[in-house]
């Protein structure tokens, strides 16, 4: 049992892994994010397409609008996974969670007030969000650098 211990205290403990399986569905939802957005993109906001192309538009705002909320959702869970493993992880949490927050924000205001700058801060911020959770991933997932045991 001591064993296990040692072990699951040198790879992190479950903090870091729960940062590293919630980090790996953010960017899966930022990957998904990123293709309803562009599907929005490519047919037009619903107040801009007829016909068929408005009914897609609706649902692929609507799953972009529920895709959002859980990445919300989820920032939180990485934060508090992360905050089990330590400053370093949680600091970077944090701002992976502050960068979704500026990114739902950017798309409530491009959404709102259909400016085309608020639309590049959302790009901006999908951008930094998964640079910041695919950071998390890939370091929590490399393997400890081996200790001198001098």
């Amino acid at each position: 049992m001591i064993e296990v211990e040692k072990l699951s205290e040198r790879y992190g403990g479950p903090g870091l892994a729960g940062a590293r399986l919630h980090s790996r569905h953010q960017v899966m939802g930022l990957a998904v994010q990123f293709l309803l957005g562009m599907a929005v993109n490519l047919l037009g906001l619903p107040s801009e397409a007829t016909g068929a192309a408005h009914a897609a538009s609706n649902a692929f705002l609507a799953a972009h609008i529920v895709v959002a909320a859980a990445l919300l959702a989820s920032a939180f869970m990485v934060v508090r996974s992360a905050a089990r493993a330590g400053s370093r992880w949680r600091r970077l949490a944090i701002w992976g969670a502050a960068a979704i927050v500026v990114t739902v924000g950017a798309g409530i205001l491009a959404l709102g007030t259909k400016s085309n700058w608020w639309s590049y801060a959302m790009a901006v911020g999908f951008i930094a969000s998964l640079l910041i959770y695919g950071g998390i991933l890939v370091r929590a997932s490399a393997p400890p650098a081996p200790r001198n045991p001098s």
